[in-house]
């Protein structure tokens, strides 16, 4: 096996590199979001569903010319959300928030021909919150049938960090199509249950913090000029 990974490396190294010019190049990326966020300390009566949000913003690439390998940042305004359904009473919440991500990816582009490049990618993403829904009020919602307005947000942390691995493939050096799915290295929002205004709602909580990361596959499509 060891062999066979060695003379693969070797192959793919002995391919033809992209042919784009070497140095930097600006574009615009977007896409959609899968969000399948990862949450402890809810009840077992309230699922999580996924839920489509997209991701939209400038692009910078740098075309290092050493073996295929580029250097990939993005400015992206992001909207994810998590659907939540309470299936003892068939009550249904969306939580959305809104975001600045900056991912910076390492890319190793494949030439197979003079109009296809394959490449993979690896990197981290940061994401810094500027606008959310109040998960508090919405479990609320779906547990007891009220809605308290002044009902914290359930510990928001500000900034996330997560990594994004993927590829995808370069149509004539210029549009690239690829699909990512980010790991989240951080919450998303934490909370202590016990001993505060949430104590009304504890019947839809399991344990005594609740916790979220969001977990995410990306479908994107990006131009560079």
């Amino acid at each position: 096996m060891k062999k066979f990974i060695k003379l693969l490396l070797i192959a793919v190294l002995l391919l033809p590199t992209t042919s784009m010019a070497q140095g930097l190049h600006w574009g615009v990326k977007g896409g959609v979001l899968g969000n399948k966020a990862s949450t402890k300390g809810l009840s077992h009566q309230v699922r999580e569903e996924n839920f489509t949000g997209f991701q939209i913003g400038p692009m910078a690439q740098y075309q290092t010319g050493f073996y295929g390998l580029t250097l990939d940042f993005s400015l992206l305004y992001v909207q994810r959300g998590l659907k939540l359904n309470n299936t003892s009473k068939h009550q249904t919440a969306h939580i959305k928030t809104q975001s600045i991500d900056i991912p910076i990816e390492l890319k190793w582009e494949m030439g197979l021909s003079d109009m296809f490049d394959l490449f993979l990618g690896v990197g981290p993403s940061f994401s810094f919150l500027i606008d959310k829904d109040n998960w508090g009020r919405e479990l609320a919602h779906i547990g007891l049938d009220i809605l308290d307005k002044n009902m914290n947000s359930m510990g928001w942390r500000s900034t996330e960090v997560g990594i994004n691995l993927g590829g995808g493939v370069k149509i004539v050096d210029h549009l690239m199509l690829s699909c990512y799915y980010n790991i989240a290295l951080t919450n998303s929002a934490k909370h202590h249950i016990n001993g505060n205004s949430h104590d009304a709602i504890d019947d839809i909580f399991d344990g005594n913090v609740f916790e979220t990361r969001n977990k995410y596959w990306q479908l994107s499509l990006a131009y560079i000029f």
